[in-house]
């Protein structure tokens, strides 16, 4: 299971690591707008991973259904943290930190539930 974990959840996030600090390196952008990016890439990859794992499964008698909502929970992540990119100062949020770790949250969220599926799952 835990490898299972290191290359559905581990890895993808592991590269997202490398490449925000890349661009951290190499950009001119503020570092609140790299963790903003990165949540935000968060949310995407973990809908990446949703898909990948309800690829093969099985159609048994609610997996179908099961797939679905796993998914449409990946993508009000998604767009929670899209709210909060884009309408921060319309919801309070007024400083970049705040925005940023909010949005960060969102994306780490939406990492956490493909892992805890693995678990429960057992791995298969």
């Amino acid at each position: 299971m835990g490898l299972l974990i290191l290359s559905a959840v581990g890895l993808p996030f592991m590269a997202l690591i490398f490449f925000a600090v890349l661009e951290a390196a190499f950009s001119t952008a503020g570092i609140w707008t790299i963790l903003s990016n990165a949540g935000l890439d968060l949310c995407r990859i973990s809908i990446g991973i949703v898909g990948a794992m309800f690829l093969d499964v099985q159609i048994h008698a609610a997996a179908g259904t099961f797939a679905a909502g796993v998914l449409l929970l990946e993508l009000i992540f998604a767009a929670g943290a899209m709210l909060v990119e884009k309408r921060a100062t319309d919801l309070g949020i007024v400083r970049q930190s705040t925005r940023a770790f909010g949005i960060l949250f969102l994306g780490i969220v939406s990492m956490v539930v493909p892992a805890v599926l693995i678990v429960l799952n057992g791995g298969h």
